[in-house]
């Protein structure tokens, strides 16, 4: 059920340490003008390829503690030194870039359990920002071999996109000393806001549950760049983060109930307006359309592309675009082969058919690039006299032929379908009542897999006997 927001007021009364305001902020450290034009050039692709942002009551929370923090991590700065962005991405990850910027996706959001849990990510993130770690890197990560030829293959951003690369990118990963110095930093900072420091390390000990809640045997088999690859979590930084909270001994405030009510009703999973994904398939209820992936695909979404990766590098783009009403689907085809080859169309077989009762140009030739042959095909599809849809694929030369399902799959959805896919899945937070039971509630959870164990890694408490009046997580349809 949808809840009125009411977390903020009781959050804000965390009090803060007491900073002085006169320091010019352009002085500050990770903050200056060069940084911030930095973090600005960043923020768009980031927001682009992570599914945009969220906005609204659940976005103001995150920021309020965000913000509180940040200026925490570097005395002097304001609130609006810092731009605090919740990601309506299902893949959990976290990040930061030059310039106060900072970054929180959904699907990371899912997995907490108080604001002291939020807050210790959001202090690691501006730990990052405060050390300058970005001025140590080895610069921005740098498209490898498959990259380029995607790029040059399949096209444009939608090929960074399948590629992980494009905003990834900006969130390359740091080194495990600043991994490490942003884990002390991070704690360091909620302390100062006034949160528990040992949410620290609960919070990393929740990323290992990721793949328990979701029904996967890795979390990375998603295909995208999630918190695992940018912030490698092993059981060692876990200890580690554990022994410095309890040197600490300091404890503060939690703030469950504030948080609990934040994400209630949240999106759990892929945007239902961005389409679905569940395992190979694809499902978008706004478009009533879908297709299926060749088996061991891995598939990433965001508003522009449907991108998709196989085990043996070949991968695929789905894009949708208008074009002229009645414009023959031979010339689109062409003008797509010329725009992915800058101009030098291949000679490529070429035949129309209907797929599923949708009028298709199917097009595939052989190429020739620096790492060897591959087959790249042209596939597409109209659904409307002004409305065409474009599946381009590559494959090692030879391993063309997997798409063939791929292509044969592509459908208008049934009204059950549309209705699922319009659904998605949410966060609903529920009061325990009297009598109910871990086996009672976890029935009540949309995942098809196990869902007592799904229930338990989501709310991160052991299989035992539940208590009247706590609140709990639950995934619904």
């Amino acid at each position: 059920m949808k809840r009125m927001f009411k977390a903020l007021a009781a959050s804000l009364a965390i009090s803060l340490v007491a900073v002085p305001a006169a320091v010019p902020a352009q002085n500050l450290a990770g903050l200056s003008q060069r940084d911030r034009q930095i973090g600005a050039q960043g923020y768009k692709e980031i927001v682009q390829q992570f599914g945009g942002k969220v906005d609204g009551p659940l976005a103001d929370y995150v920021r309020g503690v965000g913000t509180r923090i940040a200026m925490a991590s570097v005395p002097g700065s304001r609130p609006q030194d810092w731009t605090v962005t919740v990601l309506n991405s299902p893949v959990p990850n976290a990040m930061a870039t030059p310039g106060g910027y900072l970054y929180i996706t959904r699907g990371l959001l899912a997995m907490m359990n108080s604001e002291a849990e939020l807050a210790s990510v959001l202090g690691h993130e501006a730990g990052h920002v405060a050390a300058r770690h970005s001025d140590k890197r080895q610069g921005r990560a740098t498209i490898g071999a498959l990259g380029t030829v995607a790029a040059a293959i399949l096209g444009g951003s939608q090929a960074a996109e399948l590629a992980n690369l494009g905003a990834s990118a900006w969130v390359a990963g740091f080194s495990r000393s600043q991994e490490n110095e942003a884990d002390t930093l991070g704690m360091r900072y909620a302390i100062a806001a006034g949160y528990d420091p040992r949410a620290a390390a609960s919070m990393l000990a929740a990323l290992d549950r990721v793949a328990v809640v979701e029904g996967k045997e890795n979390i990375e088999r998603r295909g995208v760049n999630s918190f695992f690859s940018t912030h490698p979590v092993t059981a060692e930084r876990v200890q580690r983060v554990a022994q410095q909270a309890a040197a600490t001994g300091r404890t503060g405030a939690t703030n469950r109930e504030a948080f609990l009510a934040a994400i209630d009703d949240m999106n759990f999973g892929d945007a239902p307006d961005q389409g679905i994904i569940s395992g190979p398939s694809f499902r978008h209820a706004g478009l009533r359309l879908g297709f299926d992936a060749p088996p061991g695909f891995t598939l990433q979404n965001s508003p522009q592309a449907v991108a998709g990766r196989g085990r043996d590098g070949s991968q695929f783009v789905f894009t949708g675009g208008r074009v002229q009403p009645g414009q023959d689907l031979q010339s689109i085809v062409r003008q797509s082969w010329s725009q992915m080859t800058n101009g030098q169309v291949p000679q490529a077989n070429y035949v129309e058919r209907q797929v599923n009762s949708l009028d298709a140009g199917l097009s595939e030739a052989r190429m020739s690039t620096r790492q060897g042959q591959v087959d790249v095909g042209v596939h597409a599809f109209r659904t409307a006299p002004d409305q065409v849809y474009l599946l381009r694929t590559m494959a090692p030369a030879g391993r063309g032929g997997q798409f063939q399902s791929l292509v044969g799959s592509f459908r208008r959805l049934t009204s059950a379908e549309v209705a699922a896919a319009g659904r998605g899945r949410r966060i609903d937070v529920v009061t325990v009542r009297p009598g109910d039971t871990t086996q009672g509630l976890a029935q009540r959870m949309a995942p098809p897999y196990n869902r007592v164990q799904s229930f338990l890694a989501l709310n991160g408490i052991p299989d035992r006997p539940l208590q009247p009046g706590e609140k709990l997580k639950i995934i619904v349809g």
